[in-house]
């Protein structure tokens, strides 16, 4: 169990949002990688323990008979919406790399170094009430805090967990877009390119 996350406490700690990808096919590991890392910086998600970059919380590289790898990586961020005291967001990104293997491939007569396999990229997001534990560590507090949260802050919430979903699945639509995958509706102008470079 990830230890941003309560063991069994389901009412502070609530999954809101989650999407998997799966591509099998021939695609730029590192501008996928680097795509997802600018995303989680231009929306002010933060490393859970100092605030920094360092999203990687496990990272297994496996080599294979015959030349291909097996990945698994877990990214942990978190995000504050306005400095809040009282909630906050949890991303869990967990990429899985299977059959990977250094491809080369031709675009406009150039070739280019590559990579080929099936990736599966798997996310959720939470949201954290008392993230601090202030109410939970108060004796005074802590009998009042169920009714605060399923009354008081219910408004609160549901705004929150509206905007925590937007930006999980702002993030799906930016990864479909990089691996030019097909959405059930009409997708706005691109900020980035398919290959991730900026417009």
């Amino acid at each position: 169990m990830d230890k941003l996350f309560r063991p069994g406490d389901k009412l502070r700690d609530r999954m809101e949002a989650k999407w998997e990808i799966e591509y099998e096919d021939v695609f730029h590991f590192k501008n996928l990688y680097k795509l997802i890392h600018d995303f989680i910086n231009e929306n002010e998600w933060k490393d859970p323990v100092d605030d920094g970059e360092n999203y990687e919380r496990y990272y297994y590289e496996k080599e294979l008979p015959g030349g291909s790898k097996e990945y698994r990586i877990w990214w942990r961020v978190i995000h504050v919406p306005r400095r809040n005291p009282y909630i906050r967001y949890v991303l869990k990104l967990d990429y899985l790399g299977l059959n990977m293997q250094k491809v080369e491939t031709v675009v406009d007569g150039v070739k280019y170094k590559t990579w080929k396999g099936d990736l599966i990229l798997y996310c959720e997001g939470w949201l954290q009430m008392d993230y601090q534990n202030k109410w939970e560590n108060s004796k005074f507090l802590k009998p009042f805090h169920p009714f605060f949260m399923n009354r008081i802050y219910k408004p609160y919430y549901e705004f929150h967990k509206k905007e925590l979903r937007e930006k999980c699945y702002d993030l799906n639509r930016e990864i479909k877009r990089f691996l030019q995958l097909k959405t059930p509706f009409k997708e706005p102008k691109l900020y980035r390119e398919e290959k991730g470079a900026p417009v």
